[in-house]
């Protein structure tokens, strides 16, 4: 069985849905494949499980990146005001913390709701609990599942990143950039945890938890 679509997106979280939302509206045929056995798990962790879903002040310069004019077109094009306002028409409320954090007032489950929602208009399809078996291209790009053909001209990766295996984050993205002889940036921790030598722990662990601003 073959299914023909204008775009493939290979993950189900915050970005795969967002492409998929705007592709849609594009009046694409696009479809969605998640691995899991529902959409957005990092988004519903995210925040403490409030999800702090943008941030009014960001601004191309506060990324670190190798291509510093990267930040400035995406944020050009789509801006923190332009998801608030996606936020607002959905009534989900909200608050800002320190320094223009937004996260919702009850549950990220309202922002992932919204995004499914929108998905449901543009008409997006989404199959969830598909693994990829192998992904060719030829003319067009061509995915296999376990009982299912998908093919598409277009093909957009946004299978995230190593950061949380337990909710089921794998080097899927890495190992088909370097099928297709794409040059992948060794990946590195960016936010990780103090690990303490056991001689250490009783004089420190009584700061877990503990926040406050500095200058790094």
């Amino acid at each position: 069985m073959s299914q023909p679509y204008d775009a493939l997106i290979l993950g189900g979280g915050a970005a795969g849905l967002m492409c998929a939302i705007e592709a849609g509206k594009r009046g694409r045929r696009v479809a969605v494949l998640e691995h899991a056995e529902r959409l957005g798990k990092k988004i519903l962790i995210s925040g403490g499980g409030r999800c702090n879903f943008t941030n009014l002040h960001c601004r191309p310069e506060n990324f670190i990146s190798a291509n510093p004019h990267f930040a400035k077109s995406a944020l050009a094009r789509y801006t923190p005001a332009d998801f608030l306002a996606l936020v607002e028409k959905y009534r989900i409320p909200y608050h800002e913390k320190t320094l223009g954090q937004l996260f919702c007032d009850h549950s990220a489950r309202d922002i992932l709701s919204m995004l499914e929602e929108e998905c449901r208009l543009a008409g997006v399809s989404i199959f969830l609990q598909t693994d990829v078996r192998e992904l060719t291209r030829t003319t067009e790009f061509i995915v296999r599942a376990s009982n299912t053909e998908f093919r598409a001209p277009a093909l957009v990766v946004a299978t995230g990143g190593l950061s949380i295996a337990k909710i089921g984050a794998t080097s899927f993205g890495y190992d088909l950039a370097r099928q297709f002889r794409i040059k992948v940036q060794e990946p590195r921790p960016g936010l990780v945890p103090f690990v303490l030598a056991p001689e250490d722990r009783s004089h420190y662990c009584d700061l877990a938890g503990v926040s406050m601003e500095v200058v790094a």
